[in-house]
């Protein structure tokens, strides 16, 4: 009890009495052995933990690199016994650098060079060569270590024993820590190993500082270049605000004409004023929203709109841009799987079409612009609580709209640039064409705002095709198709049709909008399409369509006059087949569909290009209006017919009450610019 007692408050060592002298010699000994050993042991975890300390503080090196190397030179001082320590930096094509010198004294210089300036030190005038002699390394095998031994330093006049250690960044040598010691003088591994050691943090730490120093002037380059760009938006917003108000009250002037009294020629330069000033606007109204978007003050709405409505209403505005370069503009749909009624922000679903269809057709020379849209299912996280679904994954859907033409095409070096503002392409393709160099800019910007993604392929002098998706709020269910045809009467909905025309696309959009009619035939020929008739008749007895569309360009003019004969030939009533004349919006094909009114004769009418499900439908309503009136669709009757039209019906079949504003604004802009006047109105009406 008495031995755990004593072995609890300190004691070492025990002696079970009896025990002799020599015993206690014997264990007094081992005693003071251990004793020692311990002390070594406690002074070697000192050194060590001192050691790792000032590896860890030599990592923590500030943006002051010469007074953190210092700061190193001091501990070495501290730890190893010399007479001074140089860090030297390595410098090839001029002489070598002692960034710091640090002696017993603490006689410092810094920034000297070796061969070419003098070494100054603080506390003392007087100044010394500090030339370094290239001396033979005596013998050690450790790479980046070199030990001198009684050799002549002439910066200090004097035989010295140097020991050398590389300081490396990168595989290369960056500089030197050497250490002085008087002659003959012993280096121990310890103290070997502790500067190579030393001198590997030095390396980390300046690694760091360095990038310390590359964040810094990165870091005031991007605060500077977004100083630069608010200012540069806020001076765009403030112009463009600006520019708009007097822009605004020209056009608005420029309305005031409309009802007047102009020559010809008085309204082809108020036409072209008008045009300039809507370009003028829209370049405006353009900057104005880089500006918001850059400054990131833009916010989209959400209000309930018609979704089929503005499509159609935006691929409607370039119908006569591309009919002038004889485009075919296709909207390509399946509108029974659109739904009706959405909700997100119109204008700017809008504004993204239209910069795209405006590229498309400014950078188009001759083929097709083809625009589609349907639906695409997405899996979302559902974070509203009210939801019994809450923390679930559900199905939503959102647009998908592509674009697709047949244009010049983008070079694949400039494609990851389409995105960026005021970025253009290549400067010798595009320098005929308008533009600023920000619509697709706007685009991504909104796209990515509504919660979507942009993307494009292109190939050069082959085409483009970009594709978006917009995220919308479904309201109702789909649309249906027999919503619309129920204004239909049953007879006209049981009419058979045949579509003759030569590209592929127009064909299959024309066959997805009338696929609830009993019987649609497309051809891309006139002589299949007169074959299938006749073979028709030939089988049945009786007439195979009752409603024919027939692309009507310049160069087939006879071909379509000898087809539209021959097809009246198989009807029994010769006025009873409706052709149809799928023109473009131009005055030549115009005047040429015109022409063959007066020739064929009959129940004939003219479908202006885009195609679309509303202009089918008020075609079909105006030609069941009219069953039973079987005169000709010359200019005149069909002046009448508009007229008659109009005053019996008090608004748009298809007009729904979503949208009539914006949809009268594009009426009176149809109005003013078609160049097909009162032909086109049946089918924009």
């Amino acid at each position: 009890m008495n031995l755990l007692l004593g072995l609890d408050k300190g004691a070492d060592d025990y002696l079970v009495k009896p025990f002799s002298s020599r015993e206690l010699i014997t264990r007094i000994r081992a005693n003071i052995e251990l004793s020692l050993l311990r002390r070594k042991i406690l002074f070697q975890l000192c050194k060590q933990e001192e050691v790792k300390q000032l590896l860890f503080s030599i990592t923590l090196f500030g943006s002051n690199i010469n007074e953190s190397f210092l700061d190193v030179a001091k501990e070495i001082h501290r730890r190893l016994p010399c007479e001074r320590i140089l860090i030297v930096s390595n410098n090839e094509s001029k002489s070598n650098k002692i960034v710091t010198l640090y002696e017993d004294f603490e006689s410092i210089t810094q920034n000297i060079t070796l061969n070419t300036s003098p070494l100054t030190e603080i506390g003392n005038n007087k100044s010394k060569s500090q030339t370094f002699t290239k001396l033979k390394e005596c013998s050690n095998n450790k790479p980046g270590i070199d030990l001198y031994s009684d050799v002549y330093c002439d910066n200090v006049h004097k035989i010295v024993s140097i020991l050398s250690v590389e300081i490396r960044l990168n595989n290369d040598v960056w500089g030197w820590i050497k250490v002085h010691r008087s002659p003959n003088s012993i280096w121990l591994e310890s103290e070997i190993e502790l500067l190579q050691q030393i001198s590997n943090q030095t390396s980390l730490a300046i690694t760091c500082a360095n990038l310390l120093k590359e964040n810094t002037a990165k870091e005031i380059q991007l605060k500077t270049a977004e100083i630069a760009n608010n200012t540069i938006s806020q001076i765009l917003a403030n112009t463009s605000h600006e520019l708009r108000t007097p822009l605004n009250a020209l056009v608005g002037l420029l309305s005031l004409f409309e009802g007047t009294n102009l020559n010809t020629d008085q309204k082809d330069m108020l036409s072209i004023i008008s045009h300039a000033s809507d370009v003028i606007l829209l370049i405006v109204n353009d900057i104005l929203d880089v500006a918001k978007l850059e400054a990131q003050k833009l916010t989209l709405a959400n209000r309930t709109f018609d979704l089929l409505e503005l499509i159609e209403g935006t691929i409607e505005t370039f119908g006569k841009k591309a009919s002038d370069k004889k485009i075919e503009l296709i909207l390509n749909c399946d509108i029974d799987i659109l739904p009706r009624y959405v909700k997100s922000d119109p204008e700017r679903l809008k504004q993204v079409l239209s910069h795209l269809l405006s590229n498309a057709v400014k950078f188009t020379k001759k083929g097709e612009i083809m625009l589609t849209v349907s639906m695409q299912s997405r899996e979302v996280f559902d974070k509203n609580e009210e939801n019994s679904i809450c923390g679930q994954m559900v199905i939503k859907e959102n647009l998908l709209i592509e674009l697709r033409d047949t244009g010049i095409g983008i070079d694949p070096e400039y494609i990851q640039h389409v995105w960026k503002s005021f970025s253009q392409g290549d400067t010798s393709i595009i320098k005929n064409q308008d533009g600023t160099g920000i619509g697709l800019s706007i685009c991504k910007s909104l796209v990515e705002l509504n919660g979507g993604e942009i993307k494009v392929k292109s190939q050069l002098e082959k085409g483009s095709k970009f594709w978006f998706t917009w995220n919308v709020e479904l309201l109702s269910k789909k649309f249906s198709l027999e919503t619309q045809f129920n204004v239909l009467s049953y007879a006209l909905r049981q009419k058979r049709i045949l579509i003759i025309h030569p590209i592929e696309d127009v064909r299959n959009a024309m066959l997805k909008y009338l696929k609830k009619f009993e019987k649609v035939d497309a051809f891309d020929t006139v002589d299949k399409g007169i074959s299938a008739a006749k073979s028709y008749k030939e089988l049945h007895d009786r007439p195979a369509y009752d409603i024919v569309f027939i692309g009507l360009y310049e160069n087939n003019e006879e071909e379509v006059i000898k087809t539209a004969l021959e097809l009246r030939g198989l009807s029994m009533n010769s006025n009873d087949l409706v052709i149809t004349f799928i023109v473009f919006q131009n005055n030549e094909e115009n005047e040429l569909a015109e022409k063959l009114i007066e020739k064929i004769g009959g129940t004939t009418s003219i479908l202006c290009t885009p195609i679309t499900w509303k202009k089918l439908i008020n075609q079909f309503v105006l030609m069941e209006k009219n069953k039973n009136d079987k005169s000709p669709y010359t200019y005149t009757n069909i002046l009448k017919r508009i007229a008659d039209y109009e005053r019996d019906t008090n608004q748009n079949i298809c007009e729904d009450i979503i949208g009539r504003e914006s949809k009268s604004r594009t009426r009176n802009i149809t109005r003013n610019k078609c160049v097909l006047c009162v032909v086109c109105f049946v089918f924009f009406y």
